[in-house]
């Protein structure tokens, strides 16, 4: 039960700051967004396949290729992805009935299928959707944790956003551009214009979703994809929490054998004169062998010698006096936090003597340890966002996104070399900040750091690096990138040669859409950005 609650507790239980019910919770953070997400991948998927027509009917077999060539790129990128790890990707179900050739050839039926996986995985959130809100008690919560368990498709939806809609939105946008002069009907631009329109809208819903990933992660979130994570992650805490404390003995070695080097002289003079008293302490050693064992106090501890300690009140003078009392000359009685064991060979009888320690007799116990307070480091995590909260913050996006692509797409038509320039000095920066803040390097690493830089070209997401200074280096981030914009669209508004309706309503919308982004990120950072929380390790 826990489990289940601990999921419902991941999720967002408020909207617009006020308390929402169960099955409240159910519309708007589980079935909701299925289904949004469900209908635009049907119309996205659908609007690629009818331009990929286009193009050949148009007798442009390249475009058409490469536009059913983005279709496949996610799906192909996923494949190699799984067969790569084997077991990762396999559940035990899957070893136990179905076996590796079997397995193998599913993924190769959904590299070939991809959209009807891709459905399939939709239906049986909405299934899982609706049972919940049918359901309660118990059986409610058990129908929540398994639609939020992770599922290995999850991973295609997350390349389809920067596998096939990035490069397709600037690709179509290039082509609807170049291709005004062209007669095309109203039905065939209308198309091209909403296959641009809903590639889009997913880079928008996954930068929404992953933007600031790694610290919700802190706070409970989980991977969507992460079958393997639970059963690898639990091995690593559980070699991480074995930790063995100090050993008390290694500490009082060298601090003896410095005391018995500057004591040797010493004790060569003595040593004729001690030997008869040295051989009774060692015989009596030998009959109670006495060993103290340090553990946890309960009690709070002695202070320490030079801590300062109020004085009680000076008596009135001719009505009281205080004698002072002399210290006294025996050994201090054994710490509190100190227990007394005995030799296994020891009778019952000596066990119940009590033995004087002599100040100058050194206690040689191995198994002696020494507990000291440790720190407790903490990291700063994010709740999720509420339902009025990521709609804002897809807003967002989709104007940011927008406003780029066409920047993007148009100025490399009349300047390419001088924007390829422009989008490497880019890349060069984005790269030095990963490499940087990586807090480890490997080769996987290093290509997913090759990768994420070509994404900050279009967007922002937190995965697989937490931003150090989240707010401080985004809006950085946002100021260079609409710098850029405003002078790219004003270089070739103002120096290049267009002809057409398209370019004047591409510099209104790239405009319009920077002002909508500005004004929907103030809306969002002041009103619904999620509250920071202190996680403490363990």
């Amino acid at each position: 039960m826990s489990k289940s609650v601990s999921v419902c507790q991941r999720k967002s239980s408020r909207c617009l700051k006020i308390p929402l019910k169960s099955t409240e919770q159910i519309y708007l953070v589980f079935l909701i967004p299925t289904l949004v997400n469900c209908i635009v991948y049907i119309i996205h998927f659908s609007a690629d396949l009818v331009v990929a027509i286009q193009h050949f009917r148009e007798h442009n077999p390249v475009w058409g290729s490469c536009t059913l060539s983005l279709m496949y790129a996610p799906a192909i990128v996923y494949f190699i992805l799984t067969i790569s790890r084997p077991d990762w990707w396999m559940t035990d179900n899957d070893k136990l009935t179905k076996g590796i050739f079997i397995w193998l050839f599913i993924q190769i039926c959904q590299l070939i299928g991809f959209p009807f996986f891709a459905l399939y995985r939709y239906a049986g959130l909405i299934v899982m959707a609706v049972d919940a809100i049918i359901l309660t008690g118990e059986k409610r919560s058990k129908t929540l944790n398994i639609s939020s368990a992770p599922a290995a498709i999850e991973l295609y939806f997350f390349l389809q956003a920067w596998f096939q809609a990035a490069p397709q939105a600037i690709f179509q946008t290039h082509l609807l551009f170049r291709e005004y002069t062209v007669q095309r009907s109203f039905q065939s631009i209308s198309v091209h214009v909403l296959c641009i329109l809903m590639s889009v809208v997913i880079l928008a819903i996954e930068t929404t979703s992953f933007q600031r990933f790694e610290s919700q992660r802190i706070n409970g979130r989980k991977l969507p994809w992460a079958m393997w994570l639970k059963k690898y992650c639990i091995k690593e805490l559980q070699y991480l929490e074995e930790k063995t404390p100090l050993q008390l003995s290694n500490v009082t070695e060298d601090n003896n054998t410095a005391a018995n080097n500057s004591k040797e002289e010493s004790d060569q003079r003595d040593e004729n004169v001690n030997k008869s008293t040295e051989q009774k302490t060692e015989t009596e050693a030998e009959a109670a062998t006495v060993t103290l064992d340090r553990q946890i106090s309960v009690t709070p501890p002695l202070p320490p010698k030079n801590a300062h300690v109020t004085p009680p009140p000076t008596p009135l003078r001719g009505i009281t006096t205080v004698v002072s009392l002399p210290v006294p000359d025996v050994p201090a009685p054994p710490r509190p936090d100190s227990i007394v064991k005995t030799s296994e060979n020891q009778d019952v009888e000596n066990s119940k003597s009590i033995s004087i320690i002599e100040p100058n007799q050194k206690l040689t116990n191995s198994n002696q340890s020494l507990i000291f307070p440790k720190r407790k480091h903490s990291t700063k995590g994010l709740d999720e966002d509420d339902p009025v909260g990521k709609f804002l913050s897809f807003l967002w996006w989709f104007f940011f996104i927008l406003a780029r692509i066409l920047t993007i797409s148009i100025f490399y038509e009349f300047y390419p070399y001088y924007l390829l320039g422009a989008l490497g000095i880019h890349y060069i920066i984005m790269l030095i900040y990963l490499f940087y803040y990586t807090s480890y390097y490997d080769v996987i690493t290093f290509f997913i750091n090759l990768w994420l830089g070509l994404v900050y070209i279009i967007s922002m997401i937190e995965y697989k690096i937490k931003f150090k200074y989240a707010d401080k280096w985004l809006l950085p981030y946002y100021i260079f990138i609409i710098i850029q914009n405003t002078v790219f669209t004003l270089t070739w508004y103002f120096n290049a040669e267009f002809d057409g309706f398209w370019y004047n309503y591409a510099l209104c919308t790239i405009f319009i859409s920077m002002a909508l982004c500005i004004s929907s990120t103030i809306v969002y950072h002041v009103l619904f950005k999620p509250k920071k929380r202190r996680i403490y390790s363990s």
